[in-house]
């Protein structure tokens, strides 16, 4: 038996993390379950396919403690629509559990509990973190993280872990993103699988985004790096994860450090500009950014495709003027994550990286972007 009595807002926000563990084509049935666990005056909801988990805990009145497994998409569906201000009544009989919320009453068939895999055990915590700060860096971060699943290792977020600073990075090999975000690590511990506080490791970017969904506006989150697992716990919410082998190339030879021409201008008006021309653009086709002091124009296109133009205005700090081509999609892709109004654009030769970031913020948040070599008409990725 299991009864218990929930405000239906807290219930459908936690349904709805829950969810994000649970996956869309489940390979057995069992793996489209959400847990539902009531005891000591808390709900607890997770979702969980082997790779990853997400628990969600929320306060509760509590009549009959007890666990069940049912559908959790469909669990998730009713519970969004039922009214926000009424509570929900779950209530488990037999093989059914039954919800009530005002005048809707609903009966759902249960999944077999024990067929459900173990949860991960989460070990104690590599140390703490600014949950806000993290979540921005992971989000600014991941973006960069290449989608292509037959090059693993280039599909998550490296964390590196020093005495006073977590230091991410990702590439799909054609833009870099690194951040970096204050933490204080745990005491040192030993053993197998033990919480590491110094070291990298790699985890998957979509993992990564879940965790940055759960840290927004947390003022201290604890994080879990193991040789095997992530994990990030904010009040009431948790995600875990595994972790991929091998690491990301070296970003500390690929990022420059001497510029020939270094640019600042508005980071919102640039990519206002990029997207007023990309219509213009076939999938491989480059944009022209023409850098000089006063303005930097933005033009693209062919005589059979139209040709257009935008200009923003923008401050040559140092060096002479030059034009350089990228791909428009992976320069917005970084601009969008640039942490301030202005950005700082700097340029070593048209064919090599450009480094981005906010003006004396390099070590929050910066990126490079590979630009576009022109070869007689055709363009290339510059590798």
């Amino acid at each position: 038996m299991m009864k218990l009595t929930i405000a239906n807002e807290q219930l459908a926000e936690a349904a709805q993390w829950a969810q994000r563990a649970i996956p869309g084509n489940p390979p057995t049935p069992v793996l489209a379950g959400m847990l539902i666990a009531a005891a000591d005056g808390q709900l607890t909801l997770t979702g969980f396919d082997y790779y990853r988990s997400a628990r969600a805990t929320e306060d509760c009145d509590i009549a009959e403690p007890g666990r069940t497994l049912v559908p959790g998409k469909v669990l998730t569906d009713l519970v969004r629509a039922f009214p926000k201000s009424k509570p929900t009544t779950l209530a488990l009989d037999g093989t059914d559990l039954s919800l009530s919320c005002g005048t809707t009453h609903i009966t759902l068939p249960t999944l077999p509990l024990e067929d459900f895999p173990s949860l991960p055990t989460i070990p104690a915590a590599s140390g703490t973190v600014d949950g806000t700060a993290l979540a921005e860096a992971s989000t600014r971060v991941a973006v960069a993280a290449c989608t292509d699943e037959t090059l693993p290792v280039l599909t998550g977020v490296e964390f590196t872990l020093t005495d006073d600073q977590l230091v991410l990075s990702a590439t799909d090999r054609y833009a870099f993103h690194v951040a970096h975000v204050p933490w204080k690590p745990g005491p040192k511990a030993r053993g197998k699988d033990k919480p590491l506080t110094d070291g990298k490791v790699v985890v998957p970017a979509d993992v990564v985004r879940d965790a940055a969904r759960i840290l927004a506006d947390t003022d201290r989150a604890s994080l879990t790096l193991t040789a095997s697992q992530f994990a990030v716990s904010a009040p009431g919410r948790v995600a875990t994860g595994g972790i991929i082998e091998g690491s990301l190339p070296g970003y500390s030879a690929l990022f420059p450090t001497e510029f020939e021409t270094v640019a600042t201008t508005s980071t919102e008006a640039l990519a206002t500009a990029i997207r007023h021309i990309t219509p213009l653009l076939g999938k491989a086709d480059p944009m022209l950014l023409d850098i000089a002091d006063g303005q930097i124009t933005v033009r693209a296109g062919t005589d059979d495709s139209g040709r257009g133009r935008d200009q923003v205005d923008a401050t040559l700090e140092h060096g002479d003027p030059l034009s350089v081509a990228f791909n428009p999609h992976l320069l917005l892709k970084t601009l969008q994550q640039v942490d301030g109004p202005v950005v700082q654009m700097n340029f070593t030769a048209p064919t090599k990286p450009v480094l981005l970031h906010a003006p004396d913020q390099a070590d929050a948040f910066r990126g490079i972007v590979m630009p576009v070599r022109l070869h007689n008409g055709t363009t290339q990725p510059n590798p």
